[in-house]
């Protein structure tokens, strides 16, 4: 896999915090979000009312992946993820791509896909490829 990583907003001469979070993302990544099961770890977020949403928490907590659909149920009420694993599995429970917050610094997008690599570069204006590849 291949990385992408962003930091719009945390860039030097930036706003010194991130201007965007997972929604965002998930946005740029396309329609394929929803029909994929997503899987959650080592998640720690903040929302807007101070409430678990229920998506991310299934997500996190249950052991199991869960639907795109629900993943993204609630999520308008997130304020920040903080740090966070996201895995999205096509149906033939294959990982597509990984989706991780690290420490309210930075998010990294990994997939297989030049076409979602370039979709996340697309949608951001601090975005990065780095040359290091994961087996």
């Amino acid at each position: 896999m291949q990385v992408v990583i962003i930091r719009d907003g945390a860039e030097p001469g930036g706003s010194g915090c991130l201007e965007f979070d997972l929604p965002e993302i998930l946005a740029a990544l396309g329609e394929r979000v929803a029909n994929s099961r997503w899987r959650c770890a080592g998640l720690q977020y903040t929302s807007r009312d101070e409430q678990d949403i229920p998506g991310l928490e299934e997500a996190a907590t249950s052991g199991q992946a869960v639907w795109g659909s629900a993943l993204t149920r609630g999520i308008g009420q997130l304020l920040q993820v903080i740090d966070g694993d996201f895995e999205a599995l096509d149906e033939h429970n294959r990982c597509w791509a990984i989706v991780r917050a690290v420490d309210s610094s930075w998010w990294e997008v990994w997939s297989d896909d030049p076409s979602d690599l370039s979709a996340v570069r697309m949608r951001f204006k601090n975005s990065e490829p780095v040359s290091h590849q994961a087996g």
